[in-house]
Parts: C-alpha cells; sequence; structure tokens
C-alpha cells in the first residue's frame, strides 16, 4: 500500500482489518511518510513499514523505529519508473510509496524475510528532546486516569497520544511506550499531534520541566483535568465548549 493516513482519529477500523488479514498470513507492506510523520498502516507492528533511504544501496531491517518502519530500500530504479520519469521529472525523486512495491517485489521474488536482512545501522539520533510544536501536558498520578483522559480527548476529536513507560504500546489508542532516554525520537514522528500527554509519574518525571503544563490526579478527576486543559490551551470559544462539555459530565 503506498496509501496512508496521518489522521489516527480515523484509522481504527483500519486497525482492524489489517490485523485480521496479517492473523491469516498475508505480508502487508505499507509506505511510511515521506516527511517522518507517524502514519498508519505503516505503524503498525503487524504491518511492514518501508523507508526510501538515499545515498544507500540494497534492503535493510530497522528495529525500533518511532515511525513504524521496518525495512529501508537504498538506491532503486526499475524499468517503469525510467519510463515515467522520462515523460515526468517527478519520477525521477524516489519516495516511500515507490519503494514499496519495489521492496514488495524483491522480498517475495527471492523469499525473503526481514531477519534475512542486514542490520541498517541508522542515523545519529538527536540526544536532547528539543522544543515540542504541539501543546504537552505532564501527568502524575494513577495511569488509569491518564488513559481514560486519552480518550476523552480523542472522543472530542483531538488528535491526542499518550507517552509513557508503564506501558506497553497500543497503536489503535495511541498509548506509546517510551523511555526519558528516547523521548527526543518521537518530537518529529509526533508533529501531527494536536497534544501531547506524557506520563511524569515513573521515569519520565524530568519532563515536568519542558511540559506547557501539569495535571496531577491525586489532586483532581478526568473531567476537571479535561476542562483545565482546554481553559490553558484554548481560545475564548475552546474555554465556553469545555465549561459545557464539563456540565455534561456532571449531570
Amino acid at each position: 500500500m503506498s496509501i496512508g493516513s496521518e489522521n489516527w482519529l480515523e484509522t481504527e477500523e483500519l486497525g482492524k482489518l489489517t490485523k485480521q488479514l496479517a492473523d491469516k498470513g498475508t505480508r502487508i507492506f505499507a509506505a511510511c511518510a515521506n516527511n517522518g510523520h507517524i502514519v498508519f498502516p505503516a505503524a503498525y507492528p503487524w504491518v511492514t513499514g518501508i523507508r526510501y533511504e538515499p545515498g544507500t544501496a540494497c534492503l535493510y531491517q530497522e528495529k525500533n523505529s518511532p515511525i513504524g518502519s521496518n525495512l529501508i530500500v537504498g538506491d532503486f530504479t526499475t524499468s517503469v519508473l525510467e519510463q515515467l520519469a522520462a515523460e515526468n521529472s517527478f519520477f525521477k525523486c524516489r519516495t516511500n510509496s515507490m519503494a514499496t512495491p519495489y521492496a514488495l517485489g524483491k522480498m517475495l521474488s527471492k523469499d525473503l524475510a526481514l531477519a534475512d536482512l542486514p542490520m541498517w545501522e541508522g542515523r545519529n539520533s538527536p540526544k536532547k528532546v528539543g522544543e515540542w510544536p504541539m501543546p504537552v501536558v505532564a501527568l502524575c498520578g494513577p495511569f488509569q486516569q491518564m488513559k481514560e483522559l486519552l480518550a476523552l480527548l480523542q472522543k472530542e476529536s483531538y488528535q491526542a497520544a499518550l507517552l509513557t513507560s508503564r506501558s506497553e504500546t497500543d497503536w489503535i489508542r495511541m498509548v506509546l511506550h517510551t523511555t526519558f532516554k528516547n523521548l527526543s525520537e518521537w518530537v518529529k514522528p509526533l508533529e501531527k499531534a494536536g497534544i501531547l500527554l506524557i506520563d511524569a509519574e515513573s521515569s519520565l518525571d524530568s519532563i515536568q520541566e519542558c511540559a506547557d503544563c501539569l495535571i496531577d490526579f491525586r489532586k483532581q478527576n478526568v473531567s476537571a483535568a479535561y476542562r483545565e486543559i482546554l481553559e490553558f490551551f484554548g481560545t475564548e470559544e475552546v474555554k465556553e465548549k469545555a465549561e459545557s462539555q464539563a456540565d455534561v459530565l456532571r449531570l
């Protein structure tokens, strides 16, 4: 597949469908986003995400990529692309979408599995977290309430994700396992997030210094936290929405 979605609020059915296909033995190849953002279905662990890496050769396997890249394709060409490039200069530049059918053909024709490929050495990742491009909320207290807040934000169409070291990754709900050591790797992939929640209760507690605001669930419930977040980041219109929704939650 060369299609994908960076809007993870609309991908639940896509996740279920591709998981059913994978469980029945179907090998699914999908292009990662060219801009480095998380894109589905490539990010699902049951899908082989494809990324093109210019300046290299051959095929490589990549592990633990935040954007779901499992298979890296080096510089490649095909007779079809060469013919198209002669008619349209767009096809002279390679993309992840172009690399996907190429990788599929190579892997299937030679009956290769990812484990058969050499490991990608990778490029140097940023050491510091840097500045997040989206609102960041540090959360303290019970983990269950953090998940409830995440679900509430998503229900209200806020593209939210939760980074935590206390749970395994759940791509459907956008609960993402990480540690402070590799937190910087998520800055680019999550750039499309409308709001980012970070579990600061355990090993990520030092992120509080980088967060825009702090929510402590030992002092307030989920509805109060939701209202505080919208009031903190929102315009007057958003604040009115938060107040009206809080009234509904209290009923």
